[in-house]
Parts: C-alpha cells; structure tokens; sequence
C-alpha cells in the first residue's frame, strides 16, 4: 500500500550519456576545479597544503589533482596484477538491484567484468532485475599501500603522523631502517591525520579499494566522522583488455556539493525527494540535481585523477564502463573533529550509524601526543652554542600552528569532560565501576563509541558460548533521549578512566597552554571547576542521573501494562416530571503519578513529560516534532520555559488566543527507525523517533514544494558564503605569499592566479570570491519568481539530456509519478486527485512546449543541436502524442518478444474477445485425460544473472570421482588407545592381544591421508592415480588463505562480546597462530586414532602367518628404493614397513580391494573417510 509521503525513485544514468553536454546546458552544474600534480612539486608542499586548508577543509569545496597515473607502478596497479595476487580472496560483492552481498572471490569478479558490463544498453538500463555487483569496501594490498606512498604527498597520505620536513625544526637523529648509522627525523609539526595519534589496535582501517562496472554506484552521503574524504582512480578499463578482448573506457561521475550549502541539501533531500540523506540509501536522480537549489559540481573521474571531498558535503558516485579500480582513504584533521562533535556525531547517533573512528578518543590521544611534542621542544630551548636550531624553534609556522591546534584540542577535550561531570557525591564515587580503556565499548543502542562514562544494565545480561558476556551498555547522550532496553532505568555507573586522572592530565595541559602563550590573559583556558561554574545548565551526567531517578524500573520479563484512563464524563440526573439535568464533573487524575498533557489533553506519567513553572506540561514528543527541541536542551535548561510562556504554542486551543505566533518547523523529520541496528532489547520511551512531523508541518501551512523551510535554509548557505574564506589569526598561522597555479579543463587556457584578502592564491575555477569579498549564489527557478539581470546570469534551460528522461511506460504506474520538474516518485502523491493513474514523464518536447518567463526569453542559451530547433515548433498536442506512441510502441515491441503481443494489445487497448474453438471429441477426452505434467509445456525461464558466487560451500562442492579404496594397517596405540579399561580386562583373562584380528582402515586413492603416506615413502604406491580430491572441512574453510581471509559474515564463530570486541586487522601475523594451531590439532587426531592388527569378527582378512616384519630403520626404506607389491585381501603378505607420519614407528600392512568389491570396515559401513581430518 502506498504510504502518504511520496519518496524519489531510483533512476538510472545511460551508459550513452554526454556529460559535457549536460553541464553546458544545465545552470546550476559546473565541473569541479582541477590542478595539476607537477605543480604540487613546482610550487612547494607548503602552498598545496595551504591549498587545501582554504579551498577544501574552511572554503567546503571539492577539488581534484590530475596526472598522478604517470607516477604510479604500471605493472603494479593493474587488473592483471590484482588477479594474480589476490585472485583467491573472497569478498562480499554487493548486489545494488537487491541490495544484497554475493561471496565471489577477486579472481572470478575481474574476470566476468566484461559480461557484466556488455548487458547495459541504451535501451535496457533501467531494468531493475539486472546485477548491479560492485565490489566496495574491500582492503587495500599492502604492496599497493607502499607505492602509493611514494606517489602522494606526505600530508595528505593515509595515517600520516607528521607535516614537519626532514631534519627540520626539533628533529632529532634517529637509528636509519634502510643503511647502517643515524638519520635525521621529521621537524616538529602536527599530525596530517589525527587517526594516527590512537593506538594500532584502535585505528579504524579506511584504506579501501573499490572495484565497479557499468551502472555500479555509490548512493548519495557523506564522509563518516565528518572526515575528508579523498579517492584516487588508480586502473580503468580502455578499448581493449590484455587479452585483446574489446572493453568500453572506465570513469566515474561524480555529483558533488560544498559544505556551506550541507543544510539545504539534506532539507532538499527531506522535503522534496523524501529521503534522508544520513541513511546512505538514495542515488539522486539526475532531474532532482538540475532542480536542486544549490550548485552541484561534477566530476568525471578518470585515471589518475585524485579527488578531494570536502568534511559533511554530500556526493554521490556512478562508474561507467567495463572496469573503474580506486583507492580511498579517510583524514581526521582538527576542523573535522569540531564537525563530528558539533554535527556528525548527533546526527549519526539519530539513525544509528555506526561511528568507527573513535572521535572522542582521538581528541584525548592527540593531545597526548601533542603535549609529548611541545615538551620536546621546550627541552630543546635552551643557549644558542648548545643547539643550533635554537632560532628556528622559536619562530618556526609549524611549531606555532602546533601550539594552536594543541589549544583547540584542548577545548574539544573540556567539553567532553563537562559533560561528564557528576554532582559531587563521595557515596556515587564509590559506586561507580571501573573499566580499563580500550576503545572498542560501542553503545548498543545508537553503535556510537563510548570514549569514558556511560550507563549499563544489571538485568538485561546475555551469556554467550565463550562464556563471556553480552551486556547491554548506553551512552549517555542515548539515555537522555529516552532510549535504553526494556528496563527503563536501575542502571550502573561505568567509567573507562579514573576521574582524578582526566582531571589531572587537564590542569597540566592547561599549565602547558598558558606557559607557551606568555602567561595568563583574558582568552586564557580556565580550570576546569571554574569552567563548571560558569555554566548555566545541567551537565549531561546530571541530567542521566536525575533521569534514573524519576523513570521507574520495569521487569523486562513480564508483559507491559496500560494505565487505566479515566475519562472525563458528565452526570445526567433525571428529575421527577422527567426532566433531564446535566451536571458537570470536574476532571479528575486517573492516577498517582500521572499529569495532563497540555497538547493532547490526556494523562500521561509524569517522567515522561516536561512540567513548566506555569503549571502546564509538554511531552517531550511534542516538543521534538512541533518545535524542534530535542529532550537534552529541556532538561539541561533549569528555567526552562514552555512554548505557551514564549507565545508560540501551535496547539489548536493556544492558536486562538490573541498574541501567539504559532510555531513553524525549521526542519523536515521523515523519523529514524533504528529497530534494524539497534540492539533488539531497545526500546525508546520518551519519543517515538519514527515518527514523522508531517502534520506540524501542515499546520504550519508549509507543506509545499518553495516551502519556506527550504528558502530559510537558502538564506543561511548564503549567509555563509557572504562571509568569505579567510584564516582565524586565532586558530591558523597565516605567513607567506607563496602562489600556486591552477588550470581548468581546456589544456590550451592560459593559467591565472587570483588571491584572497589574505594574499592566499586560489584559481578563479576553484570558486572563489570575487574581490568585494561576496559571492553571487544563484538560485533555481522553482524557488525565485524571475532572473535579476547581470552578466552571470543564465536563463534555465529547456534541454533534457536523454539519460535524465524519467522511468518509461513499461516501470510506471504502479506508484510512480512525476511532478513539473521530470522526478520520478516511487510513491503517489497524496495531492493528487487520481493517483492511481499512471502519470509520464515529460518528454523533451513536453519541457520545451512549455511558456518560458519573459526575463527567461532573453537569456536562452544557443542550441548546438538543430533537431532541437525543428521540435520546438511543434504543437504541444501533437507532441505529447508522438511521445505516448513511441511508448506504446516499443511496449509491443518487447511483448513480441516475449510472446504476449496479442494480451498486451489488448490490455492497452481496452479489448476483450471470446474465440470458440472447434475441436474433435474423441481429441479433447485425450487432451482432459492427460496428466498436467504431460500438456503443460515449460517455457526457458529467463534470468539475469550473469555472475554467480564461487565460494565452496555445500551446495556447489564439486564431487570427487569414485577412487579405488585401500586399506592401511597400522599397530594400535596404547598409548593414546580410548579403550585401556577394555585391555586391562583382557590382560587379567590372560589374552594374548597380539594375536588378534587386524583391522583395516580403508583410504581413498588420491586422498590427503593416501598423499601424506606416499610423501614419506618414495612413491610407495606406485599404483596411485592423481585425481582432484576433496579439501577437508577445516582447509574448505581456510581456502588456503587462512581465516582472516574469510569475510566475516561467513564465519560461525559465537557473537563476540561487546566490551571484549577487538577491531580486524588484515596482517599476516594473524594468520601464522591459526595454521599452526589446525596443523598441531590434525597430528593429534591422527595420534588418537585406534589402530588394530588382524582381521575382524567378520574375517575381511586373514591373521598374519608370516614371520615379523624387519626393523623400521631398514636403510632401504629410509632411501625409498623399497617397493610392496599389492595383493588381495585373500592373500596379504607382510613387507617391509615404509616410514610414514601416520606409522610413528608402527608396523603398517597395505592391500588394495579386489575388482570392483568394495572394501569395509568392521562394523560392515563403508569407510571413505580420510585420515587427514
């Protein structure tokens, strides 16, 4: 059923597209700013940082460096060189058509690229039953990780640990890895990537690879963690393979935007094309771009170009052609970090995103490691004769801009302790539990990392398999949103650090501040419990632990009750003459505990609304979805006041009362359901965050397409762009004039330069402002009435490329509909009168036809295509008609094909006929008599899978061949026998053992225990035939590249416990442990195997009549000269016994089975298992 909000659909991009065209003829597209990587070295690392700090991390805009394919390794970073590496590795490939994974190794997805991209046509591309296999999020090789090394520059590279130069200011002399003697280090700077500053073992692996075909894309998001994002195209498919096979060119479309315009973004996403853009589940169609209120800049991507993607702007990715391979990594800068506490973090907390980069902990480990730095040189300080860096340290920009970056760390890290500040209580101290640090503590609501105090319950414990256990902790920030397990509240106190050495780690870190900054002054950090003193609201710590108080525990065990309501009534009273008199009762509080809800007008309990001064009480829904207000800010302000005290109450009753300005939403919610991520003891008592505030919003008469919300939002990106890009004298070291050229698309363009205020130089393609210091932003259509006049201004266009036509008729109807703008929507608008019927996309002559605005007509753009010309005179009419036979036609077209020409004409027709068919009587008895399966006929079922999985499981486990079996006969092992009880009876009956049965253990020919035997013989079995055999159970699951190979969703091992989580690493010590482990546990089952001497109770072989064999140590059996014949069972002799690792210096007999017999053992079952499990 479809729902009542309409959401965007997912519309392909055809694989014949001209982008050029497209940004030529669409105003709000432009292409993305390139350079050149040999200028990086021209013009000096120091100005490309700059580069990058003004244009990408403060100026929010992407950025793209070409040319880095003539340094990489073109034997190394090849499809070929892939295959034959790393051909054997299993990844998950993920299916977008069905949103699936697929297990297929490297080696078998390379090589069917091509099939999978040769099925997209023209004509095609929109079929939704097609794989769409793009192998994501895949590691790095090592050895590709090292060239790129070399390629990159230093600062940008992945987990880059300092900036400073060789043998700069404060390097030292350090033992040299490469030659014998001392080499001098890198100078004293800050990190390039902060992620560097944690321990190995917390580090978050981002270095990854990405491996897509035609129609393979990544939906519209953004960089996690507020991180910048950076992507290097490091091998794309050209006209033909190394095979000589032809392939079609690689690349990448990319829709990028910047990070001033983030908030009208993601409100356009909410608003317009229903989706939110924080789930990562939407690939924006190219209609909704060129509709879009803001500037989309585009990237083609192909080899070697390396692209900058600036902290929290959304982008979205299409590869096209046979084959697109690159290579991603993330960097954690300080910028970014003051955006994942301010932004990221909360709104990733709201959906459930999993936060792997561990923010909050690489604040306190960076500081750490700065601290360690400065105090370095301060050591280093001293007389002039003693060092001869002394000047350099002093006025060097790299310790400087260190001491600053030291100082905003330094805050980030004061207000995460004061938010964890606990009213003094020396009865809470002691109860509070302490747990060692070690990073991988993640909230089992919200997945977000826990960096030191949080909240777990006593009651909700999980045991698991390995005996440890599964217990269900929550962060503070989720627990004063009402979420929490079915509980509610009895929950225990854990910190990770002793409080007295956060605070003390504080205080000397400040001192350290104070001392490099020349003493005390007015921006001085203050202590932390002056700090606390001037803040005027609760701390987060305060408000979770006064939460635990009024909400009540519930036993999660019993099912939950409803409070009983009692309404309010009124009395009637009948009088003697027969009158009736209404009395009205006053209302009354059904229960203890409970409150009337000033909106809804019921009563609820009182924990879970918020009480105001005045005497009336809000849910904290209300206030979430009506205005804006999330339940921390109601909590942590003391004088809190309700929106009926502000005058801006916009429930039904306060919108009569003279002098209130009803509340508006600045914001769409579409509600978060968490239930898929989150922990599945969770429940959320406070607000319901499913739910939506659609119907505030229609309230607020704001339900619109030019809604206000999305023009307040507009205003603001303007706002921010009017401010410039500049460098905070008090957060940047602005010092140089160093130039930097840039270039733009047209190699033959004459290079300019043009600087900001601050004498920094940035290339007019790079966007920047023009010299008054603003920017003109220009805005769509659909949001201004008319063009103002100008010289940079552009009419819209009237062209439609042909890849952004919407879906045709055979995938509309059934809940697709367009609005004016050519967007397809999955879902029908609730607006329209009729929305059952199916709506068309308007074709290209349908978006010309249509009244352009006067100040539009003088501004067209100039047509390079003349049929465009010759179709604007068309009648609008006669147009639309064109368009709807040529869908019907190709309709037909595909039913012929399909054998249903005549139903679907007749369906589109409107047609119904009855045909009467003549048939013989005698014939039709036949024809009823005969079974279903004999006249159904069973048509060729067509399918569109082209690649399937190759990882061995039981299903596609190719069958060995039926071997010839043998039997071995070995002594039994007292020793490790598992029947002593049983021999020790026999000694006492006085049996001889010797003299009993042997029995044979049968071995399949080719088998791992056949092959291991034969090793150590010399080619004892000179019979032997080498067939495929089957690999044993635990070398299936190894797939001889051990088990760290395995993708994680394969394995079975019991579900790690939250707290004891260790994070994966791809190293190869990891895999030597496990090897040896399974080779030491395959020996000591070979050892404990019970073997026997003579023929069983039901005499398979004759008892030895022949003498003892010789001694193990026979020299011709140690020099594998000896040979023993094999005979049948009938007739076994003893030979001379081989060395075998099975023998462990026992006698061994070997028979083989006679003609086609088929040996047993002992208890008459066929053995055909094999002695190397």
């Amino acid at each position: 059923m479809p729902t009542a909000r309409r959401s965007a659909a997912f519309d392909p991009i055809s694989p014949d597209i001209d982008l050029d065209v497209l940004v030529q003829q669409t105003p709000n597209f432009e292409y993305v700013t390139r350079i050149s990587c040999d200028v990086i070295e021209t013009q000096g690392l120091d100005t490309f940082e700059k580069l990058v700090l003004l244009h990408v991390l403060i100026g929010g805009k992407p950025l793209v460096v070409e040319g880095f394919h003539k340094r990489l390794d073109e034997w190394t970073f090849t499809s070929a060189w892939l295959q034959d590496n790393h051909g054997k590795k299993y990844e998950n490939a993920r299916n977008l058509s069905k949103q699936t994974n697929l297990t297929v190794s490297i080696g078998h997805y390379l090589s069917n690229m091509n099939k999978l991209t040769n099925q997209w046509n023209r004509h095609n591309y929109r079929d939704r039953d097609r794989q769409r296999l793009y192998l994501k999020d895949i590691d790095c090789p090592e050895v590709w990780h090292d060239k790129l090394r070399e390629v990159v520059p230093p600062s940008i590279f992945y987990l880059n640990d300092s900036t400073g130069d060789v043998g700069g200011p404060g390097a030292v002399d350090e033992p040299n890895p490469h030659a014998p003697g001392l080499r001098k280090s890198r100078g004293v700077a800050r990190a390039g990537d902060l992620m560097s500053c944690l321990p190995p073992a917390m580090r978050a692996e981002n270095l990854m690879c990405y491996i897509g075909h035609e129609g393979t894309y990544t939906p519209a998001h953004r960089e996690m963690c507020a991180s910048l994002g950076q992507n290097l195209m490091v091998e794309t498919s050209g006209t033909l393979d190394p095979d000589g096979k032809p392939t079609k060119p690689g690349s990448s479309i990319w829709f990028m935007t910047e990070s001033k315009d983030r908030h009208l973004v993601s409100e356009y996403w909410l608003s317009t094309l229903g989706h939110d853009i924080e789930v990562e589940a939407h690939f924006a169609q190219i209609n909704a771009w060129k509709s879009a209120p803001f500037t989309t800049y585009i990237v083609e991507q192909k080899l070697g170009d390396f692209i900058l993607i600036p902290p929290l702007a959304p982008h979205q990715v299409w590869n096209r052609g046979t084959r697109t391979m690159k290579v991603a990594w993330n960097r954690t800068t300080v910028e970014t970090l003051e955006l994942a506490l301010d932004e990221a973090l909360p709104r990733a907390r709201m959906v459930g995103r999993d936060e792997q980069y561990k923010n909050k902990a690489i604040i306190y480990f960076s500081l750490v490691r700065y601290s360690e730095l400065l105090r370095h040189f301060e050591r280093q300080k001293g007389p002039v004769s003693n060092h001869q860096h002394t000047p350099d340290l002093k006025y060097s920009p790299k310790i400087r801009q260190l001491q600053k970056d030291f100082r905003r760390l330094f805050s980030l890290y004061t207000r995460l302790l004061l938010a964890e500040v606990l009213p003094h209580n020396p009865r809470d101290d002691k109860k509070i539990q302490y747990l060692p640090f070690d990073g991988n503590i993640t909230c089992s609501f919200c997945r977000c990392n826990i960096f030191n105090r949080f909240l777990t319950c006593t009651t909700c414990i999980i045991p698991l398999e390995n005996g440890e256990e599964d217990t269900y902790d929550i962060c503070l920030e989720c627990y004063a949103m009402g979420r929490s397990c079915k509980c509610i509240s009895g929950y225990k106190w854990v910190e990770q650090f002793k409080w007295q050495e956060l605070t003390d780690k504080h205080e000397r870190w400040r001192q350290q501040i104070v001392a490099f900054e020349g003493g005390l002054t007015d921006k001085s950090a203050l202590p932390l419990h002056m700090e606390q003193q001037y803040m005027r609201k609760k701390s987060l710590a305060a408000v979770c632990q006064e939460q635990l108080r009024l909400r009540p525990w519930t036993d999660p065990k019993k099912p939950p009750t409803e409070p009983k309501l009692k309404k309010d009534a009124d009395e009637s009273l009948v009088n003697a003459d027969g009158t009736v008199t209404v009395k009205k009762r006053k209302p009354q509080v059904c229960e203890k505990g409970h409150i009337k809800n000033h909106v809804s007008n019921y009563f609820e309990p009182a924990w879970k609304l918020s009480p105001c001064k005045c005497g009336r009480a809000y849910s904290y829904g209300n206030l979430f979805r009506a205005y804006d207000t999330m339940p921390l800010t109601v909590m942590e302000d003391p004088d809190w006041q309700c929106p009926h005290c502000l005058r801006i109450c916009s429930c039904g009753k306060c919108r009569k009362v003279a002098g209130m300005k009803p509340f508006e939403p600045t914001g769409t919610v579409l509600g978060y359901d968490t239930r898929r991520v989150a922990d599945p003891r969770s429940t959320e008592s406070l607000v319901d965050f499913k739910q939506s505030n659609f119907e505030w919003v229609k309230k607020a008469g704001d339900d619109r397409e030019d809604s206000r919300r999305l023009s307040r939002r507009l205003d603001e990106a303007e706002a921010a762009k009017s401010q410039g890009v500049a460098l905070d004298d008090d957060h940047y070291v602005n010092e140089g004039e160093d130039t930097i050229v840039t270039h733009g698309d047209d190699e033959n363009e004459s290079p300019t330069v043009q600087t900001y205020e601050n004498n920094i130089p940035i290339d007019p393609l790079l966007g920047g402002l023009p010299s008054n210091g603003t920017q003109t932003v220009r805005r769509n259509p659909a949001f201004d009435d008319t063009f103002q006049d100008g010289e940079n201004q552009e009419a819209p266009h009237l062209f439609v490329a042909p890849s952004a036509v919407m879906l045709d008729q055979r995938h509309l109807g059934g809940g697709f509909t367009t609005d004016e703008n050519g967007i397809v929507f999955q879902y029908p608008d609730p607006t329209d009168p009729d929305p059952t019927v199916p709506q068309y996309a308007p074709s290209q002559v349908e978006q010309r036809s249509q009244p352009a605005k006067a100040s539009d007509q003088s501004k067209k753009r100039k047509r390079s295509d003349t049929r465009e010309v010759q179709t604007d005179m068309l009648d609008p009419n006669q147009a639309n008609e064109q368009y709807h036979k040529a869908q019907v036609k190709r309709t037909l077209a595909d039913a012929r094909r399909n054998d249903r020409y005549i139903i679907a004409e007749a369906a589109m027709s409107g047609k119904s006929l009855s045909v009467k068919l003549a048939v013989d009587k005698n014939k039709l008895a036949h024809i009823l008599n005969q079974t279903p399966a004999q006249t159904t006929t069973t048509r060729p079922i067509k399918t569109n899978v082209i690649l399937q999985s190759d990882y061995p499981s039981p299903s596609n486990k190719v069958k060995p061949p039926n071997n010839p079996l043998k039997r071995a006969r070995v002594e039994r092992d007292d020793e490790f026998s598992t029947r002593k009880n049983k021999r020790r009876k026999s000694e006492k009956e006085g049996q001889d053992l010797t003299k009993k049965p042997s029995k044979f253990m049968a071995i399949s020919s080719g088998s791992e225990a056949e092959e291991d035997i034969n090793s150590d013989n010399g080619g004892y079995a000179q019979d032997r035939v080498t067939k495929p055999r089957q690999l044993p159970a635990y070398l299936a699951r190894k797939n001889d590249v051990g088990d760290n190979e395995i993708p994680k969703e394969l394995t079975s091992e019991p579900r790690p416990s939250r707290r004891k989580s260790t994070p994966h690493h791809s190293s190869k010590e990891s895999e030597e442990p496990d090897v040896a482990l399974a080779e030491a546990n395959r020996r000591a089952k070979l050892r404990a195997l019970h073997w026997n001497h003579g023929d069983s109770s039901e005499g398979e072989s004759e008892p030895e009549t022949t003498p003892a064999s010789k001694p193990l140590d026979d020299p011709q059996l140690q020099n594998g000269t000896s040979s023993i014949p094999l005979k049948s069972k009938a007739s076994v002799t003893p030979g001379r016994v081989p060395i075998s690792i099975f023998s462990k210096g026992k006698k061994i007999r070997v028979a083989s089975s006679k003609g086609s017999e088929k040996p047993h053992m002992a208890n008459g079952k066929t053995a055909r298992h094999s002695l190397g499990v």
